[in-house]
């Protein structure tokens, strides 16, 4: 019989350079620090999480996971059984409020640790696969005008099915770059636009009503998180353009608030933003029970997080649409693992391997397989 009682968590923040300047209307960052997580049960199982927040968006950073894992989660999570997902997330809730990455990084690791005790991918956990393959999204940043048409040309050559754009920082440069890339790209290429929260409910709407003739097929957080009356403001004038709720959605109770407000048509849910697996499956079925779809996107984790979000996607119905979540392996000029998740013609495939499916490198930990 599995001994599944967690016995030892670490965490070590790794800062992995970007390939170039990553930028949206909140911040921009040429490195990101990623909090690893490395946790062991008593019969040896070791299971790894990964959260890589930017303070900016979520108010969190690795080096705030790394304090606040150490001085409360851990306590928090030492001794429960892996398989008690439950409890584990009431205890780190009743230790300390919010701090959702850091919760994150916890519950992937126990995630891979009850897979590989199991035997099993962390998909089968979730309740088994949806969808064989999942079909990426690309996400364009803010950058010079000619830097952003080539990467979304290129982007779509490699097969990505949606090129998803930041948006929100100059209306004139937002128009003239969704016009050139609807005509470089032409209309069987959908064009996802990403304010994240750059925008007043009016400087929104002025932007939707210069592209009409531009077909978007979705705009993501054009509002600050908290204006919920502004995201239902712009909803109910946006004409045919869904809008998608990311920051405003980043709790359970968050996304019940939003469906309340019928402020969105849509929902980014980020396994690292909404607290982990178990958080992201919940608000999964409540996006599924009210009929709506969602996508899942990045904070930018390596192939840790990423492989989360992957087994996330694959077994949840509601994930139906092109998902961004493999961007930040393809960001960073390093990794943690030795072969990171493969892209195949704009899609990827659902690791089969026990746990996360990913050979993270254990010298993080001082520990060598």
């Amino acid at each position: 019989m599995n001994r599944s009682r967690i016995v030892d968590i670490q965490v070590h923040v790794v800062e992995l350079p970007l390939r170039k300047t990553w930028q949206i209307s909140l911040y921009a960052a040429n490195r990101r620090a990623h909090a690893v997580v490395r946790l062991q049960t008593e019969d040896g199982i070791v299971g790894y999480g990964e959260a890589a927040p930017s303070p900016a968006f979520m108010g969190e950073t690795g080096y705030t996971i790394e304090t606040v894992l150490n001085r409360y989660l851990r306590e928090a999570a030492l001794g429960e059984n892996l398989f008690d997902i439950a409890r584990i997330h009431e205890r780190m809730d009743s230790s300390i409020d919010g701090n959702s990455a850091a919760k994150a990084a916890i519950d992937i690791a126990v995630h891979d640790a009850m897979g590989k005790s199991l035997g099993l991918p962390v998909y089968r956990l979730l309740g088994g696969k949806v969808r064989p393959r999942m079909a990426l999204s690309w996400v364009v940043g803010l950058q010079s005008f000619d830097q952003a048409v080539e990467e979304a040309r290129r982007k779509v050559a490699e097969g990505y099915r949606v090129i998803k754009i930041k948006v929100g920082q100059a209306l004139a440069d937002d128009v003239r770059l969704i016009r050139t890339l609807r005509e470089e790209l032409g209309d069987a290429v959908p064009i996802r636009l990403d304010a994240n929260q750059g925008f007043t409910p009016r400087e929104a709407l002025a932007l939707l009503d210069q592209v009409r003739d531009c077909p978007v097929e979705a705009f993501e957080q054009p509002v600050r998180k908290w204006d919920l009356a502004g995201l239902r403001f712009v909803r109910e004038r946006s004409g045919a353009v869904p809008i998608m709720a990311d920051e405003s959605a980043s709790t359970l109770q968050d996304a019940c608030n939003v469906l309340r407000n019928e402020g969105a048509d849509l929902f980014n849910i980020k396994v690292g933003k909404v607290g982990g697996l178990y958080r992201a499956c919940q608000i999964a079925a409540l996006v599924e029970a009210a009929g709506l779809k969602a996508t899942a996107g990045s904070n930018l984790e390596v192939s840790i997080g990423e492989a989360a979000s992957v087994h996330f996607v694959a077994s949840q119905k509601a994930l139906s649409l092109p998902n961004d979540m493999l961007l930040g392996s393809a960001l960073h000029s390093a990794n943690l693992v030795s072969e990171p998740l493969s892209v195949i013609e704009g899609h990827v495939l659902c690791p089969e391997r026990p746990g996360l499916g990913v050979d993270v490198d254990e010298g993080l930990f001082g520990h060598r397989s």
